[in-house]
């Protein structure tokens, strides 16, 4: 949520969080990976130019419903462990489509993730 750097902690006279950490930024001392909407950072990050040039953008979309099984397989044995269940492959799998299809408002794979 690099977004909310902007304005963060910010009063009358003071400096918000994202201009105290463009000195670092920009002298190397501090490297950072950030995430946001696109929405979020046209409407924070794009204005202010220094804070951009500090940033590349990186598009990531949402995984399909294969990767999905793929990356629910390489949590499934650190779930299984944690909450001493054993899932299935077929529950995966089941996770990932049937998610993809019945739930509208979320994205692969927090949904799936959501359901295992």
């Amino acid at each position: 949520e690099m977004h909310t750097l902007v304005g963060a902690g910010a009063a009358e006279g003071a400096m918000d969080a994202a201009n105290m950490l463009k000195p670092m930024l920009a002298r190397g001392e501090l490297h950072a990976i950030g995430a946001t909407t696109l929405d979020e950072y046209r409407k924070h990050i794009e204005k202010d130019a220094a804070l951009e040039r500090r940033f590349q953008p990186v598009f990531v979309g949402e995984p399909s419903v294969e990767d999905t099984v793929s990356i629910l397989r390489g949590l499934k044995e650190r779930y299984e462990v944690h909450h001493g269940v054993h899932i299935t492959d077929g529950a995966v799998i089941a996770a990932a489509t049937l998610s993809n299809r019945y739930i509208t408002d979320r994205f692969l794979p927090d949904k799936a993730i959501d359901l295992i």
